[in-house]
């Protein structure tokens, strides 16, 4: 504050605009004398982001944004609404680096990491789009969950990452006030992030991008399992799980005569008995280009019967989406 000549109690009625009062107008900030606004805004709150559009499906259940940031890179979030609950994933990254062969943001490539403040203001203008009934289909007007689960692999953005949750969960004026509880983060399994995040002390759910139990696939289907292996990933999430007290996610897309056979539905079974953890099977969403498409139904059938039969909660994705390249997967930040 003393940076832009004005004194430090500023910093506190900015923040309370910012995250209280969801006043991002210069104008609505009727405390602040009206010569000062403009420059406060300028040099303390730039705008870091634009909305190019908004595209919505499931009878106005869900609807994505597509951003425009301040150097012309793109990205997307998308915010889902249930009758008991609001959830919004975001995205971490511009493009992924992970370039995973079934997911269209890994095969576009890394643009570059987001800050922190892009990152909160995909969820903080969320929040306001509730408040302001901008988002129809009825429910909460509360944002409920917030899923790392859009562009980017969250934690090769660690620091920025880590920094927009504590951002997030913050209380009032100093965030959103949002719980841990309520967010979850996805990796695809890099082990020495995951083990740091273990320590940061987050009641948040990490959710372990799996998509095969057997070493020889997921080289194929995620890549950097070349670099850690199936149960070195699985090791740093049990010890996510220990202590954080919370649960593991397992995602699993399923993946047409690729990774919905029998024998594997029953490896992952015995690999994850008895553990801290959830499956969620992931119907392949179809991607540009892409040869593979979703399991048939008696095989995704078989596959929840195969965990079941090993005692692993399990259930199967209520897919949302998909008819504007918005679920998982899809996110491709393009203009067309």
């Amino acid at each position: 504050m003393a940076g832009a000549g004005e004194k430090p109690f500023r910093a506190r009625q900015l923040s309370t605009h910012y995250f209280s009062r969801l006043a991002h107008e210069p104008a609505q900030w009727t405390d602040i004398p009206a010569a000062a606004r403009e420059k406060l805004a300028a040099e303390l709150l730039p705008e870091l982001m634009s909305v190019v559009r908004h595209i919505s499906c499931d009878d106005d259940m869900t609807r994505k944004t597509l951003w425009r940031l301040h150097d012309g890179t793109l990205v997307e979030s998308v915010m889902m609404r249930y009758p008991d609950r609001v959830t919004m994933c975001v995205s971490s990254q511009a493009g992924c680096g992970m370039n995973c062969p079934f997911c269209a943001t890994g095969q576009a490539g890394l643009d570059r990491n987001l800050s922190t403040a892009e990152i909160v203001h995909q969820i903080v203008d969320g929040v306001r789009a509730l408040r302001d009934g901008e988002v129809p289909g009825g429910g909460p007007e509360r944002l409920s969950n917030i899923v790392f689960m859009g562009m980017g692999e969250p934690l090769a953005n660690y620091k920025r990452v880590v920094g927009a949750i504590r951002r997030l969960t913050d209380p009032e004026p100093d965030g959103l006030g949002l719980s841990q509880r309520g967010i979850t983060v996805s990796t695809v399994g890099l082990v020495p992030a995951m083990t740091r995040f273990a320590d940061e002390g987050f009641k948040c759910r990490l959710a372990v991008s799996l998509h095969a139990p057997d070493d020889e696939l997921r080289d194929t289907l995620v890549p950097v399992n070349t670099r850690w292996k199936v149960r070195e990933v699985l090791d740093a999430a049990w010890e996510y799980a220990a202590k954080s007290a919370r649960r593991v996610s397992i995602e699993y897309a399923l993946i047409r005569d690729i990774n919905d056979q029998a024998w594997r539905a029953d490896l992952l079974g015995r690999l994850v008995k008895g553990k801290p953890v959830h499956v969620n099977l992931i119907p392949l969403n179809p991607t540009p280009g892409s040869q593979w498409t979703a399991s048939r139904p008696e095989d995704e059938a078989a596959f929840v019967q195969a965990l079941e039969d090993h005692g692993v909660p399990v259930t199967v994705r209520d897919t949302r989406g998909q008819e504007i390249d918005g679920a998982c997967g899809q996110l491709a930040a393009t203009e067309r």
